[in-house]
């Protein structure tokens, strides 16, 4: 149908351009000789009837052209759409194989009981699990935020991925010893990435024991890093946990953060944050006497 369009179309054309040119040739001879304007007016009458039937050819040609179209463009929709119906109907037969097999996967299933012992540490595990723990400890503790070069940043890091690989295997058996390592970590990144020193802060809480001293003083840690950041609810909260146990170096270092200048001085000097924290000192005054 295209083929005959095209042709259709190129016959109109060539027509079209005759009777042009007829019509001009005509209307040219009846300047030159008037006489002869009846025989001239059916030459054109002609013409009009050859332009009118070729354009009516063209008509009907593009008529049908545009509805065989329209046909096979709907015959290929309907095919395309019952192929997409048989692909949608194999995915969902696939897909419901696969959620049997991961329902199978995921039911609970009794290991044998020498795994189950195998998997947990023995004493001696733990030992030495402690004792890598003290090594990085001290490796660690031979820096402090400020002296941390370039060199001294990679070994801090390859030390934190060897004491998360620890707390994996480790778990809570490791827990005041790790406890006191993420503190320290804690330190070392106090003045260069507030985040990780959060970060740091929390997994050290998470680990220590809940009513020790090291448990305090990483909360009292976590009231200053909030008090700095103006978080003074939180502050206010970690700094209640760490008061509740008795601490002389605790004390001190409350004595040095609430004067003017110190890590406390701004949750102090803060309404309303200032008489709660008054009333939080005058109880714990109370208390000791």
């Amino acid at each position: 149908m295209v083929t005959l369009r095209k042709v259709t179309l190129l016959v109109v054309l060539a027509a079209s351009v005759a009777v042009l040119a007829m019509a001009a040739y005509l209307f040219w001879s009846l300047g030159q000789e008037p006489a002869l304007l009846g025989a001239e007016t059916g030459d054109l009458q002609l013409l009009v009837a050859i332009l009118l039937a070729s354009c009516g050819l063209y008509a009907i040609v593009l008529a049908l052209s545009s509805y065989s179209s329209a046909m096979n463009f709907a015959r290929q929709a309907d095919r395309s759409i019952a192929t997409i119906r048989d692909q949608l109907g194999a995915a969902m037969k696939d897909l419901r194989e696969l959620q049997e097999q991961a329902r199978r996967a995921l039911q609970p299933r009794a290991e044998p009981r020498s795994t189950v012992e195998a998997a947990a540490p023995g004493p001696s595990t733990s030992q030495n699990l402690e004792a890598h723990v003290d090594a990085i400890a001290r490796q660690a503790s031979r820096w402090t935020g400020a002296t941390l070069d370039s060199q001294a940043k990679l070994e801090l890091q390859h030390y934190e991925s060897a004491a998360a690989y620890l707390e994996l295997i480790g778990g809570l058996q490791l827990g005041t010893a790790l406890a006191g390592l993420y503190r320290h970590f804690a330190e070392l990144y106090a003045s260069s990435d507030k985040t990780r020193q959060r970060f740091y802060l929390g997994r050290a809480l998470s680990l220590a024991p809940p009513d020790s001293s090291l448990a305090s003083e990483i909360h009292y840690d976590l009231a200053c890093w909030f008090a700095d950041n103006r978080e003074f609810a939180h502050a206010l909260g970690d700094l209640t946990l760490a008061l509740q146990h008795q601490s002389k170096a605790i004390d001190d270092r409350l004595a040095r953060d609430l004067e003017e200048g110190g890590r406390l001085y701004q949750l102090a000097s803060t309404a309303p944050f200032e008489k709660a924290l008054n009333d939080l000192l005058l109880n714990m005054r109370i208390g000791i006497g």
